[in-house]
């Protein structure tokens, strides 16, 4: 396993496991649960961490987590193959019927 991303909001960790995951990316959030602990233990022991499972899929997912932090070009919109709902770029899958970006 290799750490791809840490921040200090779980939100945002959260957010991005879930990213990953619709990507196909098996991940695991670590120090989900010690912030109980802040005082006690350091703070930049408890700070959330995101690790994907396989190490060959590292690479692949700190693409993803850049481009989620760059922020998706708005104006880059996209047609969903599925039903051909029009989306905002900002969307990785199609709000209309779900399918990601790319999928037939």
């Amino acid at each position: 396993m290799k750490r791809v991303a840490t921040h200090e909001l779980l939100a945002e960790i959260g957010h991005l496991k879930n990213v990953l995951e619709q990507a196909g990316i098996a991940c695991v959030v670590r120090n989900e649960q010690l912030s109980g602990g802040l005082g006690e233990i350091p703070f930049i022991d408890c700070i959330p961490e995101l690790w994907v499972v396989r190490d060959d899929d590292l690479e692949r997912a700190r693409a993803i987590v850049e481009q989620q932090w760059r922020g998706a070009d708005e104006s880059s919109g996209w047609r969903c193959r599925n039903c051909g709902e029009s989306n905002e770029g900002q969307f990785s899958a199609c709000w209309q019927c779900g399918k990601a970006d790319g999928d037939a």
